[in-house]
């Protein structure tokens, strides 16, 4: 093997950020599981960088962080014992579905799913109708995938034999702890992921070129959540770095979509969203 695929090396010197809240995620994880680490705030600050690494997961589809793929498929081993879930679980939900047929009937997280005259309601349910769409509606990847993608095939089995075996061990030892330190993080975070898809599309336009996505533009949440805010450049450039984002969007989208599509602050744009109004230039 060459040294280049033994030594990691990343694409991106920005994805040491990435790394970094991963790493914190799989510590809260770990240290909670443990008893090492426990107090009030263990459940929802480990909730929180499950999500921020959700986040990671979602990029790391897109575009490996390392530029061996031995290195990239490693660190996919670990990524699913920071979010709860195998990585490649992802692409044909995200990265197929979402990105190719975004809103139409192949979309599992398409805003239609919902329809209450109250959308606080619509976005408390959503992500739940969205999980539960997808896997009634989702078929195995595996033979597609050991038929056509045979590097990714054996990336999935390696992936959930992993995971599934240690999360059997792990329940076998403390099913408690799983449960409640392991799980219910885990859980929390796939849920507002997945919810996060009806704050960026709902009552956008979904056949425009620039109006098909609300943004977060403000600093400190994208910092966190490494400026996957800039939903509309991502779905334009879904193989762009993320640190590249923000120039991008500001280069190109901003001056050619609504204003009104551009949120601060992601309260900001929860407040809107429940209370619906319908910003100019939109058609719902």
């Amino acid at each position: 093997m060459k040294s280049a695929g033994i030594i990691p090396r990343l694409r991106h010197r920005a994805d040491l950020r990435t790394l970094l809240f991963v790493s914190l995620a799989l510590l809260l994880a770990a240290g909670n599981w443990t008893g090492s680490f426990r107090n009030l705030l263990s459940i929802p600050l480990s909730g929180l960088f499950a999500f921020i690494a959700c986040t990671a997961t979602h990029n790391q589809m897109h575009l490996p962080v390392f530029r061996s793929g031995f290195w990239n498929s490693i660190y996919q081993i670990a990524l699913s014992f920071s979010i709860g879930q195998p990585p490649t679980g992802f692409i044909t939900a995200h990265n197929i579905r979402h990105h190719k047929h975004a809103e139409s009937e192949l979309d599992f997280v398409r805003t239609s799913l919902v329809g209450c005259r109250c959308n606080a309601l619509n976005i408390v349910l959503f992500p739940f109708i969205a999980i539960a769409t997808m896997y009634w509606e989702k078929r195995s990847d595996l033979a597609d995938w050991k038929a056509k993608r045979p590097r990714l095939f054996r990336q999935a089995l390696i992936e959930r034999s992993i995971f599934y075996a240690v999360i059997i061990v792990l329940l076998i030892v403390d099913w408690r702890a799983t449960l409640l330190f392991l799980f219910l993080p885990w859980i929390s975070a796939q849920v507002v992921l997945v919810g996060m898809n009806l704050l960026q599309h709902q009552d956008c336009v979904s056949g425009s070129e620039y109006d098909h996505s609300r943004n977060l533009t403000g600093k400190t949440a994208n910092f966190f959540l490494l400026n996957s805010g800039y939903h509309t450049a991502h779905h334009l450039r879904p193989a762009m770095h993320w640190s590249k984002l923000p120039e991008y969007h500001n280069r190109e989208i901003a001056p050619r979509m609504n204003p009104a599509l551009n949120h601060r602050s992601l309260l900001g744009l929860l407040a809107e969203r429940v209370r619906r109004p319908r910003p100019s230039g939109i058609q719902g």
